[in-house]
């Protein structure tokens, strides 16, 4: 009887959040593929640089339950760029992929989410690693393919002027457009094309854009030059970010593995509009509930916390500062391709 007791005494000692354990799951679990499609969306709506992403596969996922404090998702997804810049309005599922022709780039981006009861899904972290397809891989399948050149570089910083300059002739509303920062160039000589992020100042109002452009022929003489750009409003450095209602005492273990920044276009498009149309398949589903003001996962002071304790039970989530790593026991994973890749 000692023992019983000895023995129920250490279980109730125990920590709470050690008696839920990490486990694996499906890749094709339908909450897992929903989750994914909302954790690309939250990337893609945190990054301010470079090009959308968009959910080839789910390489792994492990879930770590901790009941009343919500369920954590370690997600290990498969992503490939896209040719929408993240400026763009457009959602990643409406962004066509690079094709493996422009030297496709892909990679894997370890995503932290947590899902809390009330059904809000968070971004707590995400780590995206992607490099471009080897030059050599391109050149054995398709020699005649132009490849990259480096951003920096004299052929692409004047094939981006000499294509500004022709979209400026064709214009009435770019005269004071600037070339801000060339985001990708490649080469198939004797012509050049690139992309570049272009900016202006009109009525004391900022105006970006995204075009893109190609140069044929010798760049200084008689260029012949296609230039097509969509323009937008640019995030601003430091935006005002509304309070939001954390259902969850919002308290961390470690620190988030990077800065979560401002949103983009693609959120407020859907907040303006009613219908969230970059997360059209996750809103209203089971899981994967979108939080009505901010989707980043956020901590509170150490002071909030305490005087919210003395006056309910608080339940706050763990996170691992090592992401899950290890092969998956499930045949569903990873889960298959939804792109065709060489």
């Amino acid at each position: 009887m000692s023992a019983c007791t000895k023995l129920i005494g250490i279980l109730l000692s125990a920590d709470k959040n050690n008696c839920f354990e990490l486990a694996p799951i499906p890749c094709n679990d339908k909450a897992v593929e929903k989750l994914s499609r909302l954790a690309v969306t939250y990337i893609n709506e945190d990054r301010i640089e470079g090009y959308k992403f968009a959910l080839n596969r789910v390489a792994n996922v492990h879930l770590h339950a901790q009941g009343p404090a919500g369920n954590v998702y370690y997600l290990d997804l498969e992503v490939l760029e896209t040719k929408c810049h993240t400026g763009s309005k457009k959602p990643w599922k409406r962004c066509d992929v690079r094709p493996f022709m422009e030297t496709q780039i892909s990679g894997n981006c370890n995503t932290t989410i947590l899902h809390t009861p009330e059904g809000y899904s968070y971004l707590y972290s995400y780590d995206c690693a992607l490099v471009p397809d080897p030059p050599e891989k391109l050149q054995q399948t398709c020699p005649t393919c132009p490849l990259l050149l480096s951003v920096d570089s004299p052929e692409a910083m004047n094939a981006a002027w000499v294509t500004l300059a022709s979209y400026k002739r064709k214009s009435t509303l770019a005269a004071g457009l600037g070339v801000k920062k060339i985001t990708r160039a490649a080469a198939q000589y004797p012509s050049i094309s690139q992309k570049y992020i272009i900016k202006c100042l009109i009525s004391f109002s900022q105006t970006a854009g995204f075009c893109t452009g190609s140069v044929h022929g010798d760049m200084n003489v008689d260029p012949d030059a296609q230039t097509s750009c969509e323009m937008f409003k640019p995030v601003p450095s430091d935006p005002p970010t509304a309070v939001q209602p954390v259902p969850v005492d919002p308290s961390v273990a470690v620190d988030p593995a990077v800065h979560l920044s401002s949103s983009s276009s693609e959120s407020a498009e859907g907040l303006v509009t009613g219908s969230l149309d970059s997360s059209s398949e996750e809103i209203g589903g089971p899981v994967a509930l979108r939080p009505p003001f901010n989707f980043r996962y956020q901590r509170r002071d150490r002071k909030k916390r305490q005087a919210l304790m003395e006056t309910s039970p608080s339940y706050h989530p763990i996170f691992l500062s090592d992401f899950p790593s290890g092969p998956s026991p499930f045949r569903s994973c990873p889960g298959p391709a939804r792109y065709t890749t060489v």
